[in-house]
């Protein structure tokens, strides 16, 4: 008995030991980043530029709803006149209607070019909201130190703070190291079907092979991240699938006063809960336990012991990330049932009743494997599944953090906060952007918004009193110029 206990002492000790020796492996932080030559930016014009570009009224209300050609045209306009030495410098083409693709010729063409994207549309406001808003959503005003509107933070500061950097940078006569292109969406938010899909495969039609493909995705927040104190900025390396399955229930319509044994409200019903109650299975397996690893270097030691040493403390770090909603969806494809109809007076059985459901795809599955989850989980004969005409992607490829795209991508980041030990992390961007369509064309698509969010920032988007600092505005500009002006670096 006494060698038993000896036996099990000396196997804790040097699992003890592997744990510690393993946390202390852990590569140091980043160091702060140098204060970096001053970029220099009137940011009272930006500002006002970017209150102008907030007034056209560039709404995508859904997939295949008219859109408003004369707010887009009107947009590309005010482009042209208010960006007069990017369209001397840099080919226009207007694509699939409404969306631009710019062209601004490097200093050496035999270098592979870099893809900046951005989109022009934004989301509507409903018609209730309008009486929370501290300054009218397209009014464009610049007030206590903001610009108010929709598209302040999705997604007209990305157009229009890339084009303000290459404003400046043809001020000063700097050409790019390599060709670059600008490629600005008009329906991103429905989609990007007829916008940065045609742009992407004009692009691959000609045979581009980019070095780098940014698009908004990821962000620099505040206590961004559980265990890493301060502020923190995520890379978005990899983004979920998108698909909406449409749940139909067959029966017997009729009087309510004699109803059948099933109907189709119940049926309907029924199978939405029980898709609830049978969550898909979770994985900390890809872009999550990239985020996890990198976040290693900025926890304390009882973090990071824990994150060292994922192999042995994964199921206990995935039921911590699977107690809250963020967390929980890093880690599985969720499941969200989003609209429901049925009926049509309230003594009429409803013949027919239908939902939609609408599911982010985790990278390892697809549509299809999640569409036949979904039957098998209902398994009712009473419901026919099949997938909306929105638009539906699979999971992207995961882009490679080890690439010098990558890097350079992340000392730029870094540059947002000089003095700053800033963590860096990659990440799974859990909405949707234009970049997928780059995913099956290159492993170096990644996604950033190169603005520092403020509290609560995150509920504007999409929500009320949408807005952006002036200040902050003026670093996402001094972002892409420093971008720019690094693309020479990469291979």
């Amino acid at each position: 008995m006494k060698r038993l206990f000896q036996s099990i002492f000396v196997a804790i000790l040097a699992l003890f030991i592997v744990l510690v020796v393993r946390t202390l492996g852990v590569p140091k932080p980043a160091e702060p980043a140098a204060a970096s030559g001053a970029v220099t930016v009137d940011t009272a014009l930006a500002a006002e530029r970017l209150g102008e570009a907030v007034r056209f009224a560039t709404v995508s209300y859904a997939s295949g709803a008219p859109i408003d050609t004369a707010a887009f045209r009107g947009f590309h306009a005010f482009l042209e006149r208010a960006f007069p030495r990017v369209h001397q410098a840099a080919r226009r083409e207007v694509i699939g209607g409404l969306s631009l693709l710019y062209t601004w010729p490097g200093a050496d063409p035999t270098l592979a070019p870099v893809v900046l994207m951005g989109h022009m549309d934004v989301v509507p406001v409903p018609e209730p909201n309008l009486k929370d808003w501290t300054h009218p959503p397209f009014s464009g005003a610049v007030a206590d130190g903001y610009v108010w509107g929709r598209g302040t933070l999705d997604d007209k500061t990305t157009v229009l703070s890339i084009l303000e950097a290459i404003e400046g940078l043809l001020a000063e006569g700097i050409t790019p190291a390599r060709t670059i292109h600008l490629t600005f969406g008009h329906d991103e938010e429905v989609g990007g079907r007829y916008g940065a899909r045609v742009m992407v495969d004009t692009l691959v039609s000609r045979g581009v092979k980019p070095a780098l493909v940014l698009d908004e995705g990821g962000f620099l927040a505040q206590d961004l991240i559980p265990g890493v104190k301060g502020r923190a900025a995520i890379i978005g390396i990899a983004e979920k699938g998108y698909l909406s399955l449409r749940l139909r229930a067959i029966a017997s319509g009729g009087h309510s006063s004699m109803p059948s044994g099933r109907t189709a409200v119940g049926a309907l019903s029924r199978a939405i809960s029980t898709l609830e109650a049978d969550p898909f299975p979770s994985s900390i397996d890809g872009p999550t336990r990239g985020m996890l690893q990198a976040m290693a270097p900025y926890s304390p030691f009882d973090t990071r012991l824990v994150l060292a040493n994922l192999w042995l403390t994964a199921p206990v770090v995935k039921r911590l990330l699977a107690s809250t909603p963020l967390g929980a969806a890093l880690l599985h494809t969720t499941t969200s049932p989003t609209m429901l109809s049925a009926g049509i007076k309230d003594n009429v059985l409803p013949p027919e009743a239908t939902a939609v459901v609408n599911f982010r795809i985790r990278p390892g599955e697809t549509q299809a494997t999640v569409m036949e989850r979904v039957r098998r989980v209902i398994a009712d004969t009473m419901i026919a599944v099949e997938p909306t005409d929105s638009a539906r992607t699979d999971p992207s490829p995961v882009s490679d953090v080890g690439s010098p795209a990558y890097a350079l991508l992340a000392n730029t980041v870094r540059a947002m906060a000089p003095g700053e030990r800033l963590p860096v992390l990659p990440y799974l961007v859990m909405g949707g952007t234009d970049a997928k369509y780059w995913g099956p064309h290159s492993d170096k698509v990644f996604r950033f918004l190169a603005v520092p969010l403020g509290a609560g920032d995150e509920a504007r988007i999409h929500g009320v009193n949408e807005r952006l600092a002036v200040k902050d505005f003026g670093t996402a500009v001094g972002f892409y110029t420093r971008l720019i002006k690094g693309l020479g670096t990469l291979p």
